[in-house]
């Protein structure tokens, strides 16, 4: 049986522009982003010394840290926009489920490309969420339970079951 060989290197390299689409979602990701530090600068008074650092998927907290624990969701969620905004610059290194050839080229990478941008964005909409959970479960308030875990999961694996789709059809 032969295996298939995919090498990078035979792959086209194309420069491709960004559609309004893609440079709207990268500005709303840099939005929630900025929104996250701003949020906790903000309410920085307001946010108790001890805070939950770790949620059930029924949404309540099983772990609890100190006050500045906060500011790791923001913290991880900058490094993954930024890994994942590199990313997207380089279609020609993605994975693919069919053979990259110059004739699919242009729309795979297309694919990709607005593949990860998207789980980008709702990546950081959700860590955004998640520092406001994480305060608003700190100050008493009831969160929003496993509906959080649901919407994570989904914003993830959702748009790359729907991508891999588009790029096998």
């Amino acid at each position: 049986m032969r295996k298939e060989c995919f090498i990078m290197s035979e792959r086209p390299e194309l420069k491709l522009p960004k559609t309004l689409f893609e440079k709207i979602i990268e500005l709303l990701s840099i939005v929630f982003l900025l929104g996250m530090y701003g949020f906790i600068i903000l309410n920085w008074s307001e946010i108790p010394d001890r805070i939950p650092t770790h949620i059930t998927i029924m949404g309540e907290p099983d772990r609890w840290g100190g006050k500045a624990s906060i500011l790791i969701l923001p913290i991880i969620a900058t490094l993954i926009f930024k890994m994942m905004f590199i990313l997207s610059k380089f279609p020609h290194i993605h994975n693919y489920p069919v053979k990259v050839t110059p004739e699919n080229a242009e729309k795979l990478y297309r694919i990709s490309r607005k593949m990860l941008i998207t789980m980008n964005f709702l990546i950081t909409l959700f860590f955004a969420i998640g520092v406001w959970e994480m305060v608003n479960l700190a100050q008493g308030n009831e969160g929003l339970g496993m509906w959080y875990m649901i919407g994570l999961l989904l914003s993830i694996f959702g748009p790359m079951g729907y991508y891999i789709y588009k790029m096998i059809k």
